[in-house]
């Protein structure tokens, strides 16, 4: 294994990884991190470029065992490491990656010409990184590839949201959601069913429904919902029945089960 010794906290080479707790990688940045040797195997095994990988000195031994040789590994003294990150880290690995293009919503639609069970997830509004990450590690455990993220919705490669959804959201295809007219233009055009999840009514009981083809659920964030006009434009509204006058469910809970009814439950039943 061939490391790159860093001689100088103020090498260039780890720029990416400076003062991550204040200075997070966005969406612009072309660049994103992934924590810890599992986040950082997940991006080994995706197609994402990888820009270097860092290893903390104490972890030396171990990153030979199984980083590639064609990856820059940067070697960095452990006494570094909080002062170059801006907080304790004690996970030996970092990785930056580049991030890649993603289809477009026309591009994701085509795939359901022909594919009746296709199912794809909308997130609005979902700024929360944590309940986001449960949303894509949730989208990744059904099978559901094509995840779009809408207006006001948190980047789905932040460290926080990478890291709760345990490198799933490296396998999902990320597309970029943000205009809503074109959104629906393209729903009708492609006749696929829209599906909110909305408290309010009219709304059926989701036990209740049954989808006809391709769907896409639309799901809101945990204080607001999903918006009132995106629910008017849905062609199906469904809500989970909540009982001893609890008002909801966390938002990854709910598209947990919703997904889950669409997936495994609608699709089998529809099928028999």
């Amino acid at each position: 294994m061939a490391f790159n010794p860093i001689e100088s906290i103020d090498d260039t080479r780890l720029d990416p990884y400076r003062q991550l707790r204040t200075r997070n990688l966005t969406r612009y940045s072309q660049r994103f991190i992934a924590e810890s040797r599992p986040l950082v195997q997940r991006l080994l095994e995706s197609d994402y470029p990888i820009e270097s990988i860092l290893v903390d000195e104490r972890y030396r031994e171990e990153a030979a065992t199984w980083v590639p040789e064609n990856i820059d590994t940067l070697l960095v003294p452990h006494d570094w490491i909080e002062e170059l990150l801006g907080f304790h880290f004690h996970r030996g690995f970092l990785a930056c990656g580049i991030r890649k293009a993603q289809p477009t919503i026309a591009d994701a639609f085509q795939r359901t010409v022909g594919n009746i069970g296709w199912t794809g997830m909308l997130a609005v509004g979902v700024q929360d990184p944590e309940n986001l990450g449960g949303l894509l590690r949730n989208a990744a455990g059904l099978g559901i590839r094509d995840c779009f993220l809408g207006p006001g919705t948190a980047d789905p490669l932040s460290r926080r949201v990478l890291r709760v959804s345990m490198g799933t959201a490296l396998k999902l295809h990320l597309i970029d959601a943000r205009e809503l007219d074109l959104l629906f233009e393209l729903l009708n055009r492609y006749s696929i069913s829209s599906l909110a999840t909305s408290l309010q009514e009219p709304s059926s009981p989701l036990e209740n429904f049954q989808r006809s083809g391709p769907t896409l659920v639309m799901m809101g964030n945990e204080a607001l919902g999903l918006p009132m006009e995106l629910q008017q434009k849905a062609t199906h509204r469904v809500k989970i029945a909540m009982e001893l006058e609890t008002d909801s469910l966390n938002v990854s809970v709910a598209s947990g089960i919703v997904l889950h009814h669409l997936v495994r439950i609608s699709s089998a039943t529809r099928l028999a």
